[in-house]
């Protein structure tokens, strides 16, 4: 390479990097040089960066297994944890406090001239476990006193409210008030409990037949299959909530009490469902060794009868609600016949006065 200038002199090697590196456009362009290594020179300290974060992820990676330690957000799942934890500890305490207030409400009641009829403190009792009407937490149903005491302290705040309506403003509306309070406060409770427990008795004697043909071949057999697995096994088949609790029941008695006298509580626990009434006591005689597989064979086929005859009926309430609907459509139906009818004759008449 020539380092002489025009006039002969010549140039040193300290001129001449100076020159190259004032000019670093002309470096890159110039035909001397290999651009493309000089590129991936210059991409050096970015691979080096690269590499050092490549060998710290895998020696923290060791490390992490090195110490069984699962992830960073090891300590998120711990704060969650401890705020599921104090969730459930207010939770808790509400309960509480709620139990310790409908235990106060319950004492106070008792000891009124209001409290329950022991009388009707068994069928109340009935009714509330048939509804499931439970507690806030779901923990267990009300007892027939605390949900006495919880209508009676309700209906004695509306009853206070009319009270100061009848002496600060309206007689007659205070008055009324307080009577639909007390008439409602003694009906409208069992009324709706009765509601409930009737639509679940339903829903029961709708799905019944199935319960019972699981049953059915166990029992004419005699086979030693405990009935506690074969209702369980129809529990995951059916799509009935009531069905489900019915054989929740059915198991807890049994497994408490064993197969026969467990029969003996089922049946008080489903008293208004006739149907479950002699199950039950097919059942203990099955189990105590009695000739039964005629009245078995009977029982399977008044169930199947009243199961043909509840699919029939549901089917005329079908057809019936069709032909409802059919003629509700046939007026608007006739009309735009007419409607069509109309148009296709004014139009005859126009081609008529051509004609």
């Amino acid at each position: 390479m020539d380092t002489t200038d025009s006039l002969g002199n010549g140039i040193g090697g300290g001129e001449i990097l100076q020159f190259w590196g004032n000019n670093a456009d002309y470096n890159l362009n110039s035909p001397y040089l290999n651009n493309d290594l000089i590129r991936l020179y210059n991409l050096v300290p970015l691979v080096r960066i690269l590499i050092i974060g490549i060998i710290i992820f895998i020696m923290v990676r060791i490390l992490m297994g090195f110490f069984n330690i699962k992830s960073f957000r090891k300590g998120k799942g711990i704060i969650n944890e401890l705020d599921y934890i104090e969730k459930v500890k207010k939770r808790d305490a509400s309960i509480l406090r709620y139990n310790k207030l409908i235990a106060w409400a319950t004492s106070i009641v008792e000891r009124s001239p209001f409290k329950l009829n022991r009388v009707n403190k068994e069928y109340l009792e009935y009714n509330l476990y048939r509804a499931n009407i439970r507690i806030p937490g779901g923990s267990r149903t009300y007892k027939a006193e605390e949900f006495h005491a919880l209508v009676v302290i309700i209906a004695a705040c509306i009853c206070l409210l009319g009270a100061i309506l009848t002496l600060l403003a309206n007689y007659v509306l205070g008055i009324t008030l307080i009577v639909f309070t007390i008439i409602m406060a003694s009906m409208m409770p069992m009324m709706v409990l009765r509601q409930m427990v009737k639509a679940k008795d339903l829903e029961i004697k709708e799905n019944f037949s199935d319960f019972y043909l699981m049953l059915h071949y166990v029992l004419l057999v005699k086979s030693k299959t405990p009935l506690t697995s074969i209702m369980r096994s129809y529990a995951k088949t059916t799509d009935s909530a009531e069905m489900k609790a019915l054989v929740d029941t059915c198991t807890h008695y049994m497994d408490t009490y064993g197969e026969y006298e467990g029969t003996r509580y089922i049946s008080k626990a489903y008293r208004e469902i006739p149907v479950m009434g002699k199950l039950m006591r097919l059942i203990r005689q099955a189990l105590s060794g009695g000739n039964v597989e005629t009245e078995l064979l009977g029982f399977r086929q008044e169930l199947l009868a009243e199961k043909k005859y509840a699919i029939g009926k549901r089917t005329d309430k079908l057809i019936n609600r069709a032909r409802a609907s059919f003629n509700l459509l046939m007026p608007i139906l006739f009309q735009a016949i007419l409607s069509a009818m109309s148009i296709y004759f004014s139009d005859m008449g126009l081609i008529s006065t051509f004609i």
